[in-house]
Parts: structure tokens; sequence; C-alpha cells
């Protein structure tokens, strides 16, 4: 299951860097602090390729929650540590991004309608948006630690989402605001990276480890 559901989330993940590397579309522009002006211009310069953005990024936030669960049951049948507490955080992180999303698309409406979104809106924006990233940071982390370290592809899973991810981070906040797009493109391709690897120890592990996961979590 958590095979299936992560080629699904990969697969989507791929269409939506497409979409954005065709359009010029991106939600990570709107994820940042900007005078109401130019952030509501932002908005609509590309309005309707950015509500198909966002549209596929509610599948995204939903198929990467149901594999992080079945990643997590699987993780649980092994006796790992932090899994739950890993799955809440990831659980958390999903339901701040369906706030960021709509929060995003109800600006862009009234911004079609020439009424410019207010600094304390854009604001709160900011904040929803570093949120849900340091809150993603600490399940990945957890995940990261999660993960056996008994072959190579473990090792390379464990440090990514570990190490990889903190720095990430660290580097990310640091960063001046002048920065952030070139760090906020560099962040999918992280995504893609990180996704790849799960898959490729998932696939590594013996059949026998992949039988269908017990109810309980």
């Amino acid at each position: 299951m958590a095979l299936v559901l992560g080629g699904f989330t990969l697969g989507l993940l791929v269409v939506m860097v497409v979409i954005s590397l065709i359009t010029g579309a991106s939600q990570e522009v709107h994820e940042h602090f900007a005078l109401p002006e130019v952030y509501g211009f932002q908005l609509i310069s590309h309005a309707s390729a950015l509500r198909a953005v966002f549209a596929l990024d509610v599948a995204f936030l939903a198929l990467y929650t149901s594999f992080f669960a079945a990643l997590a049951r699987y993780l649980c049948e092994r006796g790992r540590p932090f899994v739950k507490l890993a799955l809440g955080f990831m659980i958390a992180t999903a339901a701040l991004d369906v706030v960021e999303d709509h929060h995003i698309l109800t600006m862009l409406d009234a911004a079609e309608k020439n009424i410019l979104p207010s600094a304390a809106e854009i604001s709160a924006q900011a904040v929803l948006s570093s949120t849900k990233f340091s809150v993603s940071y600490v399940a990945l982390v957890l995940f990261g630690l999660a993960i056996p370290r008994d072959t190579k592809l473990g090792w390379a899973l464990c440090l990514f989402l570990t190490a990889g991810t903190l720095a990430s981070g660290v580097v990310g906040y640091a960063l001046p605001p002048s920065a952030q797009a070139s760090f906020d493109g560099g962040r999918w391709v992280g995504f893609l990276i990180g996704f790849s690897l799960a898959l490729a120890w998932l696939r590594s592990q013996p059949e026998g480890k992949l039988t269908p996961l017990a109810p309980t979590l």
C-alpha cells in the first residue's frame, strides 16, 4: 500500500512541478510577505494556472498523508520508535496545508474583484506557511529516525530525512527574502528526491516484510 500511494504521490508531484515550470504559476511565491499591490498582482498574473496548482495540491496533500499513514503502519509493525508522533505531525502539516491553500485562493478571488489583500492577511499567510513547513520538518525528522538503518538505502533515507531536513530548515529561515525564490525551487527537488528514496527503500525490503498490515496504529 505504501508503495502504491508513494508512486501516485510522486507522479502527482511531477505533474505539479511541470505545470509550474510551464506556466510560471507557483504557490511558493504567495507564502512570503509582499506589499499588498505586489501580492495582488502576483495572485492574478497566473490566475487560471494557479487555481490548477492548488486543485492538484489538495489531491497531493491527501495522497502524501495517506502515504505516510501507510508507511507509519509498516514501521509500527517493525517496532520502530517515534512513528505515531511523526504521523501526528504529518497530519497537522496536511491540515495547515488545507488552510493555506484555501486562504490563498480566497485572496485570489478577492483580487480578481479588485480587492487587494491587506498587509495583515499577507502577514498571517506568511506565518501560516512558515508554521506548516516547521511542523513538516518535525514530522520528517521523526520519520527519518524511525527508518531502520540496516542497509545503505536505509541509512541514505534516514540521513536525508534527518540531517537533510534540518539543514534545509536552518538555511531556508536564514536566507534573506531576495534568495527565497531559489530556495523554494530547490525544495521541490528535495521532495522529489525524498519520495524517490522512500520508494526505493520500500522496494528493497524483503517481501515478507511488506505483507498486509495489522489494523493497529
